[in-house]
């Protein structure tokens, strides 16, 4: 009974410590104060929301509200150490009301706030209290005010919450902040708003909303050119329109997606940019569309095989085409399928992967998964086992460990399956001609278009091997079986050797040397286990004993992912040594933004340590002599911005030219604002010259 009765008290304890917050019920609108947590974690920041849902047919008011109405206003209680953040508005609807047109929401909607918890804040629980007013209309207005509060438990973690989804949905129409250079003009009675030519997609439906009150004219409908230097905005001005402010706030949502917020500068009317020769994109355009995607994908997938990152998985291919050289015709086909079917596989789970990440509010692009060195390191002893099996040291018997045999020379099926995806992973450090554009689309998209050109991206990868499977002709030119074959297998184990050190190096740039010496120590253990599995007696105690203990070797790598010397160097410690040593200056949108109003030319390379083409670039044509000659004289500042780890800012620039990945190569001229040109992926020191000649 006793123990019944302390129960019975602790429940009661609990309740105020996780008891949600109750909905406030008013006048056509119900409110309350959620959070995407069901904890507040000391050292991280918490996500709240203010929960508001009208009546059908009622709404509330964006930051801007247009011509009438009045936006939320939240006003907060909180204890002394906490501070609040601004209110993170999404992007809103357009409401016109008979002459009157206002920017707001409708349905259930909720307004983020993010609130950082001090690392040292050692309260049991956190009370949020709240004062939120807001109006809510529908032919009539009614303002609405509620003091409402949210407490949460204090711990050291928290699970996603009821509202974590809603919540995330919510941050993905946040606008996000756009660092091209913007400027804007009164032009008679029109507002022109003018971008980089490259700053916002030209073929999607563009929907343009005002930030700045009583500047532009809620009513029109804007206009978007695409001009040759310039992307120009034009609506007509404000009846309210009094002195023009220095700067002013904008919003464009793409697709109805996502949006863009970017701040632009006044200057005068005679300094704006032609855009004679542009065109006008309406919504809906898509000079850009899916069959185009498709085309550009299969180009890319094709001419990824020629890229470096490629080539050690292409060399087990090579191995296992040469075995096939002497098989039946139906026996190669059913391999080609294979391969195709684990290309195309791979390069499917990664679009998902992506599509999700993305969803869930992840800022990231092609080549991700390198981000993490976790994954680098995986990969690297992957590679390290593929090159022992290939030189001949070793062939393990088991289920899982004959992944990486039949990756290998026994040449089945299975392994072509295999081989066709570890090909597709590997190839996610490079990045080919026709490619960008084709990603870059594709990742705007609904899911099942983007998946589409994702699979007709992983298609041409394969199409080489699908020629050699079905078409005889070009079977018949392989060579025969025979004895050459296996030295030929040994050989292809040193690519694999220089990728795992390779990766390894990768490795130590996003953590450090402490996070290389996990990753070999690694090494060491699971070429310690493929000695001792080499070892066992055919039959025994001695076997059971030695499998165990190589087992146990392999246990201890794996147990090594969880190390904490595995996790991305801080910011401030990220090596920055060779981008100076070279005379590359590090990246900064403010940075260009100076040195063009300086009247600099200037030249930036975004690159990532895992980016093999980044790397081949560099080599052959931006830091030669040619080349860095030509800047100098051209007097070209050049700067280098790192992605090897997760990088928001640099993130933005890649979403911002339709990129999802490195490199991207941008030449600024020397004028403040100019628009960039955008230099292929794959550089000679000559294109880079003539790019130079056009300053």
């Amino acid at each position: 009974m006793q123990c019944l009765t302390r129960l019975a008290l602790l429940a009661l304890a609990l309740v105020p410590l996780t008891a949600p917050a109750e909905a406030v019920r008013q006048d056509h609108i119900n409110a309350e104060l959620v959070a995407a947590t069901t904890a507040a974690v000391p050292g991280e920041t918490l996500t709240v929301a203010l929960r508001l849902e009208p009546d059908k047919h009622w709404h509330t008011y964006w930051r801007n509200p247009g011509d009438s109405g009045l936006p939320t206003r939240l006003r907060w209680d909180v204890p002394e150490s906490i501070e609040p953040g601004p209110i993170l508005w999404p992007f809103p609807e357009r409401q016109p009301m008979g002459p009157l047109t206002n920017f707001g929401y409708s349905g259930e909607h909720f307004l983020l706030t993010d609130i950082p918890v001090p690392a040292d804040f050692d309260a049991e629980e956190l009370t949020l209290d709240v004062a939120a007013s807001w109006l809510v209309c529908e032919n009539i207005c009614i303002p609405g005010s509620a003091d409402l509060n949210l407490t949460l438990p204090v711990q050291a973690s928290a699970q996603p919450s009821q509202w974590a989804k809603a919540l995330q949905q919510t941050r993905k129409r946040v606008p996000t902040p756009l660092t091209a250079p913007a400027q804007f003009a009164v032009d008679g009675e029109h507002l022109r708003i003018q971008l980089a030519p490259d700053a916002l997609p030209a073929g999607d439906s563009l929907v343009y909303f005002p930030a700045t009150t009583e500047l532009a004219s809620n009513t029109d409908t804007p206009v978007f050119r695409h001009g040759e230097a310039v992307i120009d905005i034009r609506v007509e001005t404000s009846e309210y329109l009094g002195a023009l402010p220095k700067e002013s706030e904008h919003v464009v949502v793409i697709n109805n997606q996502r949006a863009v917020v970017f701040t632009a500068r006044q200057i005068g009317a005679d300094a704006l940019i032609p855009v004679d020769g542009g065109s006008t994109a309406a919504a809906g355009d898509a000079s850009f569309n899916l069959g185009l995607a498709l085309v550009f994908a299969l180009l890319g997938g094709l001419i990824l095989n020629l890229m470096p990152c490629v080539f050690p998985v292409l060399s087990i291919k090579a191995v296992s085409v040469a075995q096939q050289s002497g098989s039946a015709a139906g026996e190669r086909r059913v391999h080609a399928l294979c391969y195709t079917a684990g290309v195309v596989g791979g390069f499917l789970v990664l679009a998902i992967a992506l599509i999700a990440l993305r969803e869930a509010g992840e800022r990231i692009g092609w080549g991700f998964q390198l981000q993490s060195p976790v994954f680098v390191t995986v990969l690297a002893w992957i590679m390290f086992v593929l090159g022992l099996s290939l030189a001949g040291v070793f062939e393990f018997g088991t289920r899982l460990m004959g992944m990486g045999d039949s990756l290998t020379h026994q040449g089945g099926r299975r392994g072509a399956l295999m081989t066709g995806l570890l090909a597709c992973l590997v190839a996610t450090p490079c990045t080919a001609p026709f490619m960008g554009p084709a990603m870059g689309f594709a990742i705007t998209q609904p899911a099942i278009v983007a998946l589409a050109v994702f699979a007709a991206l992983g298609l041409g990868m394969a199409l080489p091997f699908l020629l050699i499977g079905f078409v005889p002709a070009t079977a018949r030119l392989l060579p025969r079986p025979g004895a050459w074959m296996l030295t030929f297998k040994q050989l292809m184990a040193f690519p694999m050797y220089v990728t795992a050190i390779w990766l390894i190096w990768v490795l130590g740039r996003q953590t450090g040397v402490n996070g290389m010496a996990v990753g070999l120590l690694g090494v060491v253990l699971i070429g310690f286990a493929i000695w001792l599995w080499s070892k066992r007696p055919q039959q025994g105690p001695a076997r059971v004993g030695l499998a165990l203990a190589a087992w146990l070797a392999v246990a201890g790598s794996l147990a090594m992912l969880a190390s904490p010397l595995l996790q991305p160097a801080p910011a401030s410690a990220a090596p920055t040594d060779v981008a100076s040593a070279a005379g590359w200056g590090v990246y900064a949108p403010d940075t260009v933004a100076e040195l063009q109003a300086k009247g600099q030319p200037v030249f930036v390379n975004l690159t990532a340590d895992w980016c093999v083409t980044c790397h081949v670039n560099e080599r052959v044509a931006l830091n030669t002599a040619t080349v860095v000659n030509a800047m100098e004289r051209s007097g070209v500042a050049r700067l280098k911005g790192d992605w090897t780890n997760r990088d928001p800012v640099i993130t933005a620039v890649l979403e911002q030219y339709d990129r999802t990945g490195v490199p991207l190569y941008l030449l600024y001229p020397g004028e403040a604002g100019a628009a960039p040109m955008v230099l292929p992926q794959i550089l000679t020191p000559q294109r880079v010259v003539d790019a130079l000649d056009t300053l």
